[in-house]
């Protein structure tokens, strides 16, 4: 009996592992993987970058300036999305506010374009896709910056849902947040 249930166990928790939808980000900068510290700092270079987001049976993830695990106003954050350029052409990251998301998604089904650059790569059931970085644009000042002009310190909040904010069922699922640290 004690082994029938051990293994009943072993089996949900193996079954619950692949069937799981997460995302993975790295950092990479002349082409090295920048890793983060222990307290999740990214130091960079004034300098293109690229952030490379891998999503396991997810259709896509949100990107955020919070830097609490309880985001502002979770159930409209559907509503808030930015506008970014398809195949990322303007290759910038958003500045925002505590009160605008973008979303980084993958639907070749329902979509024929997306917010990554244009080539998306395959492994398995998982999309990576790259969103290089040139320049950023200021939500709250309605300007480009360039590299050399971006803050010292950038957060950014990374996370994924499941349910739908439209059914406005929507729970947290996954969260890395990381604090990007450029360094002249």
């Amino acid at each position: 009996m004690i082994i029938r249930t051990s293994a009943c166990i072993l089996c949900f928790l193996l079954l619950n592992t692949v069937l799981a939808q997460s995302f993975d980000i790295a950092f990479k900068q002349q082409d090295q993987i920048i890793r983060p510290d222990s307290l999740g700092r990214i130091y960079l270079n004034k300098e293109t970058f690229a952030i490379e987001t891998t999503l396991n049976k997810l259709d896509g993830v949100f990107l955020n300036g919070a830097l609490q695990r309880n985001l502002p106003d979770f159930q409209s954050i559907g509503w808030k999305i930015s506008v970014e350029t398809d195949f990322n052409k303007d290759q910038e990251l958003l500045i925002q506010d505590q009160e605008s998301y973008c979303y980084w998604f993958y639907d070749p089904k329902a979509y024929d374009w997306h917010r990554f650059d244009s080539l998306i790569v395959r492994k398995g059931n998982s999309i990576i896709g790259t969103k290089t970085i040139r320049k950023f644009y200021d939500i709250e000042q309605g300007k480009n910056l360039t590299l050399t002009e971006v803050p010292k310190i950038l957060y950014l909040t990374f996370f994924s849902i499941n349910g739908s904010f439209k059914e406005e069922n929507a729970v947290l699922n996954q969260v890395q947040t990381y604090q990007l640290i450029f360094e002249d």
